[in-house]
């Protein structure tokens, strides 16, 4: 991760100059503006990350000036500072843009934990950028969103055989997304244009389901008063899937052999058979192997089914997909068109990631349409997701302790930092160049910090991963 560089603009020398130097000591790359107009020849020629403005000063005012870098970087975090402070400057500040707004004198450790806030805030609104950029790309197919290479595995699979007239069987856990395995094959092979029906064997009475299937005849049984063609006469020319194919009949299972080997059904009541073009994607989340051992299901019709077999994995071992479907699950939870959503903040997204998703990725859709349907703000933070994955969580942040309010800012600023800096140590895996990379600051200074705070580390000073610069 690049060092973060920050953009000091103050009319008055000894101010800039001494929380410039303050900056840089912290680890950041400082730029000093004497003017707006200096300022936004600086953000013309690099990359500024965040910018700290006086708001009076001669010529073009702070609040000029925000407007200005706001058109130029939309995103761009830009904090007011002033000593003459008022509610209405304050208001027309934050509805000009500007990510907050402080009242001189401030404590250098304070603007510090501001500044990180804004840094944290500029990167999520990229990352949640590139993930956009990514649902919309490779890493999506049909409604199926995944980056992992398990994913991608999954995709390739599809892909191939979605144009191959043949059976094909999904297997994986309830909530991973099977259905969607199914209307993605439907969706890119010839029969696209022709009907995709889906049953759910589990839902449907083992007395009903030959009948649902392969239709019946008028008379053929009490109440049935008049003829059903079934749902593999509807799917004619087109796609049936077969969910929790495992929890059908033996009598059923050799009826569903006879279509696949002859495709021909006989339905229930007649003796005539009836010619379908189906092709049929089955899935389950039960061990069919097992089953057959067991005497439940049928070896020649599994044989028959399984000729290309797709497996989903869960989502507790494809984590790095996480992000990805927070994403793609945002943006379909708008609470109204064109509505900008809500993102998720760093705390939150952690919750997410360490979660370990019983329910899968059906779990997560649900947990995200909660947390955009609580939140208050454009942010979505721990207190927003369900109630379950906050106490699964067992961490809870230490600025969250209401005892800090009682203690003293040095007190709550250490508590913080603890949990910033083991945060990101954890993220990086253990390694401090990686985490101080991450942070954006020197690695010397991370460091220092982790002693200052009691955090243990290991020493990868030879690990060939740089310093940090």
């Amino acid at each position: 991760m690049p060092q973060a560089t920050i953009l000091v603009i103050d009319d008055q020398e000894s101010a800039r100059t001494f929380f410039g130097r303050y900056l840089e000591e912290v680890g950041y790359k400082v730029l000093l503006a004497d003017s707006v107009t200096r300022a936004l020849e600086l953000v013309g020629a690099e990359r500024v990350d965040a910018v700290v403005t006086d708001l009076r000063m001669p010529g073009m005012d702070g609040l000029a000036g925000l407007r200005e870098l706001k058109a130029r970087d939309a995103q761009l975090p830009v904090i007011m500072l002033t000593a003459f402070a008022t509610v209405e400057t304050a208001v027309q500040a934050m509805k000009l843009g500007a990510f907050d707004y402080v009242k001189k004198p401030f404590e250098p450790e304070e603007m510090e934990i501001i500044l990180a806030r804004a840094l944290e805030h500029r990167r999520l609104i990229e990352e949640n950028q590139k993930l956009k950029a990514e649902v919309a790309g490779r890493f999506r197919l049909e409604n199926m969103v995944g980056r992992s290479a398990a994913m991608l595995k999954v995709f390739e699979l599809c892909r191939k055989v979605a144009g191959a007239d043949v059976p094909v069987l999904v297997t994986g856990e309830s909530g991973t997304g099977k259905d969607l395995v199914a209307r993605a094959l439907h969706g890119l092979s010839p029969r696209a244009q022709k009907s995709f029906l889906s049953i759910n064997c589990a839902a449907v009475p083992e007395t009903l389901l030959e009948s649902e299937l392969f239709g019946h005849e008028k008379g053929a049984f009490t109440g049935a008063e008049r003829s059903r063609p079934g749902y593999f006469r509807q799917a004619d020319g087109g796609t049936l899937f077969l969910d929790e194919l495992g929890e059908m009949s033996m009598a059923a299972q050799a009826k569903l052999l006879r279509v696949l080997e002859s495709g021909e059904l006989i339905p229930v009541g007649s003796e005539t058979p009836v010619h379908v073009d189906v092709r049929l994607v089955a899935a389950t989340n039960r061990d069919l192997e097992a089953h057959v051992a067991a005497g439940r299901f049928r070896k020649d019709l599994l044989f028959r089914i399984d000729i290309v077999g797709v497996r989903i994995p869960p989502l507790r071992e494809r984590r790095e997909d996480v992000p990805l479907l927070v994403a793609h699950f945002l943006e379909r939870a708008r609470v109204a068109p064109g509505a900008v959503p809500p993102r998720l903040n760093a705390a939150a997204m952690r919750i997410l990631l360490d979660y370990p998703w019983p329910g899968n990725v059906r779990e997560l859709e649900h947990a995200i349409e909660h947390a955009v349907l609580v939140a208050r703000g454009e942010e979505i933070g721990p207190d927003d997701l369900p109630p379950r994955l906050r106490d699964a969580d067992g961490r809870k942040a230490a600025w969250q302790d209401p005892a800090l309010a009682e203690g003293s800012y040095r007190d709550a600023r250490s508590a913080f930092e603890k949990v910033y800096f083991r945060e990101v140590l954890a993220r990086a895996g253990g390694s401090v160049s990686r985490a101080a990379k991450l942070a954006g600051i020197h690695r010397g200074t991370f460091h220092e910090k982790l002693n200052r705070l009691g955090i243990a580390a290991a020493d990868d000073a030879d690990d060939g991963r740089g310093d940090g610069d």
